[in-house]
């Protein structure tokens, strides 16, 4: 496998303390709908520095700990909580991954597992590319595009890469559905010569998670601070790619969203 692959396993996925999530689709009513704190919501510690609004200068201590969206004065906080891995990952099927324990903040650092996926490259000429690249996967999860007509159940996140030149330009994207763990063993083959299925090695990712369902600016900003939070813990991700995880569909309910780089030495 490329190095290239390799890095597409940053992935985001459920894991309870202690172990890899099993890949199993759960009952909703399960799932216990309480409301979590931040810190609970992101899955990580956010930096104080993080929560200073840039124009006041001015920290709010009590801010950490407040719920929903009354955190307005943080700047990064005005938006949406995310909602947790643990609520959709009890609802939809989820990658295994292993949570790192770490002392810094403003990241998760996860062992994503090897795992089988469908890749679709995105042609970013097309003002539909994205979603053109959406349907070409979705046709292979229903079984119309894959050798044995089946149908797949429906498994989260769905992931975005982007790869990158020397000086940052984007080179490509590409889209990406992780396969059910029923067929994780031996997946159908693409009927689609612009989808293909694809092993992807273990690999350290590093994640931020944010609510809403956004590319804006704003959203850029988060690689920034992921960067910032990494540099702080010494960790070096690898510069040329950088991907986005989508939990929930855009407009049902609260989002999550993620950006992930990878560890250099998991390229």
């Amino acid at each position: 496998m490329s190095k290239l692959a390799v890095l597409g396993v940053l992935i985001v996925a459920h894991l309870s303390s202690g172990g890899a999530h099993s890949g199993h689709t759960y009952n909703t009513a399960e799932v216990e709908r309480v409301e979590h704190s931040w810190e609970e919501a992101e899955g990580y510690e956010e930096c104080e520095e993080f929560l200073i609004d840039p124009d006041t200068q001015h920290f709010d201590e009590n801010s950490l700990n407040e719920l929903g969206n009354r955190a307005e004065q943080d700047h990064f906080r005005k938006h949406p909580k995310p909602k947790p891995i643990e609520e959709i990952c009890g609802k939809y099927q989820c990658p295994m991954y292993q949570k790192v324990e770490s002392s810094g903040c403003g990241f998760e650092e996860r062992i994503i597992l090897r795992a089988n996926w469908t890749t679709t490259k995105v042609d970013l000429e097309s003002p539909n590319g994205y979603r053109e690249a959406y349907f070409r996967l979705h046709g292979y999860r229903s079984g119309a595009k894959n050798d044995r007509g089946e149908s797949m159940d429906m498994a989260v996140p769905v992931i975005k890469k982007w790869w990158l030149d020397e000086d940052f330009n984007v080179l490509g994207a590409t889209m990406s559905f992780y396969i059910p763990a029923a067929f994780q063993s031996d997946p159908p083959a693409s009927t689609d010569d612009l989808v293909r299925v694809e092993e992807w090695d273990e690999a350290v990712t590093y994640t931020r998670a944010f609510g809403g369902n956004r590319e804006d600016p704003e959203h850029l900003k988060q690689f920034d601070l992921l960067k910032t939070a990494l540099a702080k813990e010494n960790l070096t991700p690898y510069p040329y790619m950088r991907m986005t995880a989508g939990f929930t569909r855009p407009g049902y309910g609260r989002q999550r969203r993620e950006v992930i780089l990878v560890d250099n030495d998991s390229m």
